[in-house]
């Protein structure tokens, strides 16, 4: 559990600096160092850099809510032993109703074949 706080919490927070490290490079700042030209490239370079450490920390953060979602799938053995037990007492019903069906078509059957035998040997 500490693990999958610290990956959420170092994702987030990943997510977070870069996203305000973009919204202060955005601001206009008179640099003389730099021509304008320059300082867009630098700026769009950053941004981009920037906004690829977003990405991946989303991309972190969907890894980690798959495996939290089958760690609940796999780890939910009474819902699953359940669901089974629920399966298994409807076929069985469905097993006695069909049974009951082939009994009552065996008994029509011989009566059926009782009338024929009357029928053909009389």
């Amino acid at each position: 559990s500490s693990g999958i706080n610290a990956e959420y919490g170092e994702a987030t927070n990943t997510m977070l600096s870069n996203y305000s490290a973009i919204v202060k490079s955005l601001r206009v700042e008179d640099d003389s160092r730099l021509t304008s030209t320059n300082q867009a490239l630098q700026d769009n370079y950053e941004a981009n850099v920037r906004c690829t450490n977003i990405i991946k920390a989303g991309e972190s953060l969907l890894t980690l809510i798959s495996d939290l979602k089958e760690c609940l799938i796999f780890k939910d053995f009474p819902a699953i032993n359940q669901s089974l037990t629920g399966q298994k007492e409807l076929l069985e019903q469905k097993k006695q109703q069909m049974n009951k069906e082939v009994d009552k078509m065996k008994e029509e059957m011989q009566v059926l074949l009782y009338e024929l035998e009357t029928e053909v040997y009389i």
